[in-house]
């Protein structure tokens, strides 16, 4: 049995308007998370990760509050196959997406709206060590479809799906000693019955000594609005969004200058666009956003385990042509 416990206190001082003036401060608890895991037999395990310091409700659906992120059971048959059932992360391609989120300080809006963790099944192939696939059959939401899709106004005719899933392909490699890693993803999903909805995503890092960057990129097209960032920046957010488009692109650079000291530049771009016009909203852009981070990280310890950091972001919002 391994038990993790992960912890970030932190300092929060928000600026806004024009010109900028400091609207709140204090400290808070970003992350309290508890996390076990381990082996049952040699080539059974299981793993169990909630955040304690955010509570929800247990959602229909699947019978589980949104702050239990992992509770799996996996089977290695061999080296090369293994399969997961249970509660676990959508794969989704890129490296902002697969970090910690203790180890995010800040992330791209698209990742802050997509529900990462569900429950399904993964079969996972590694051909070799510098190669896998994965392909996943998970639910599509954690409660009822109205609370995943939002309210049918007047106008609007649409019906639960038959079959809520998604449908997942993960490509993860690397190459060049592992200074090249690449992490893919394709996923297909039915928000509403036979209406579509496809997520494509990836990341590209590249590792050299001290310094180390990626850039991920995701797009997603949906006859439905399910990631629901559209849709909460409209008059009335519990409304139905239909043809939606999505886009975020992202870069993070690292240089671990001392051992014990690392700095950070991450810049991020989303658009949130409709590419149709319905009764509700014309076609056209509806926000743009623009993001700016900067950091500096000291790890006292001889491992990661532990650091102190301070960070700076900045956010410049578009105005929406819709």
């Amino acid at each position: 049995v391994n038990v993790f416990l992960h912890l970030r206190p932190a300092y929060h001082a928000h600026f806004g308007g024009e010109p900028m003036k400091l609207e709140d401060n204090g400290f808070k608890f970003d992350h309290v998370v508890i996390e076990v895991g381990g082996q049952i037999t040699p080539k059974l395990s299981y793993r169990y990760l909630q955040r304690l310091n955010k509570v929800t409700p247990v959602f229909t659906k699947e019978n589980m509050p949104s702050t239990i992120d992992y509770a799996y059971l996996k089977y290695a048959f061999n080296d090369q196959f293994s399969m997961t059932a249970g509660k676990q992360a959508l794969s989704i391609g890129g490296f902002e997406y697969n970090k910690y989120p203790v180890d995010v300080y800040d992330y791209s809006g698209l990742t802050n709206f997509v529900t990462c963790y569900l429950t399904g099944l993964q079969a996972a192939i590694a051909p070799s060590q510098s190669q896998e696939f994965t392909f996943q059959i998970l639910n599509n939401r954690l409660g009822t479809w109205e609370e995943a899709v939002g309210n049918l106004q007047q106008g609007v005719n649409l019906e639960a799906p038959t079959v809520p899933l998604y449908y997942s392909l993960g490509w993860n490699s690397n190459y060049f000693d592992n200074a090249l890693q690449l992490r893919y993803g394709l996923n297909v999903t039915s928000p509403a019955k036979d209406k579509k909805l496809i997520m494509v995503s990836g990341g590209q890092k590249w590792e050299s000594g001290p310094f180390s960057i990626y850039i991920d990129a995701f797009y997603q097209r949906s006859e439905v609005d399910f990631l629901g960032g559209i849709r909460s920046i409209t008059t009335n957010p519990k409304n139905v969004v239909e043809y939606v488009d999505y886009f975020s692109l992202l870069g993070e650079l690292n240089y671990r200058f001392q051992p014990k000291w690392n700095i950070f530049l991450k810049c991020f771009y989303n658009n949130y666009s409709t590419y149709q016009s319905t009764s509700y909203l014309d076609e056209g852009n509806c926000l743009t956003s623009w993001n700016y981070q900067a950091g500096i990280e000291y790890y006292p310890m001889e491992d990661d385990n532990l650091h102190v950091f301070l960070t700076s972001t900045y956010k410049d919002y578009r105005k929406s042509t819709v």
